[in-house]
């Protein structure tokens, strides 16, 4: 189980790493990329691998087996200590180094609500209430991120789960 946690966290510490490069080039390159769908789809399906690697690689020094508690917990572990690094860089970037940009993004992120509301036909009347409810949200705050954190745990523990699932082997019982 040592190892298990040992590569766990090391696989944590690189996904971290990974969400924070990634976080630093939307950043540098264009604010606008943070409202874009795909780099959550992308960010969605890369978080997963990683904890599915963190699991298969256990796997493999285990000599091909592993239980779903093991797989379970080295993709929680894995999953946890990258969102805790990224969440802890998103707050110290958009708190601290830059607060500015953050207004840039939520003004992107009425943009793009608003042209999606319009597209689906939504009335005048919920577009102003959503739009007024962003602008009183402060999506990168410490509380918001930190709420942010929480309900992503939620949400990768049940992809855990099922990853879990797809990527144990039982040892056989001997008779």
């Amino acid at each position: 189980m040592e190892n298990l946690r040992k590569n766990a966290v090391k696989f944590g510490l690189f996904l971290g790493l990974f969400l924070i490069v990634v976080t630093t080039i939307m950043y540098a390159v264009d604010l606008s990329l943070f409202t874009k769908p795909w780099i959550g789809v992308t960010n969605l399906i890369v978080i997963t691998l990683f904890g599915a690697f963190a699991g298969i690689t256990y796997k493999k020094q285990q000599g091909g087996f592993l239980t779903f508690k093991e797989a379970f917990t080295a993709f929680f572990i894995t999953v946890v200590i990258g969102f805790l690094l990224s969440t802890i860089y998103t707050i110290l970037l958009f708190n601290f180094i830059d607060p500015e940009a953050k207004a840039v993004i939520t003004e992107n992120l009425i943009k793009y609500t608003v042209s999606m509301m319009q597209s689906f036909g939504a009335k005048a009347a919920d577009v102003n209430k959503i739009i007024e409810d962003l602008q009183k949200t402060d999506s990168f705050g410490a509380v918001a991120q930190l709420k942010g954190f929480a309900i992503n745990l939620v949400i990768y523990s049940i992809i855990g789960l099922v990853t879990a699932l797809i990527i144990r082997r039982e040892r056989p019982q001997s008779l």
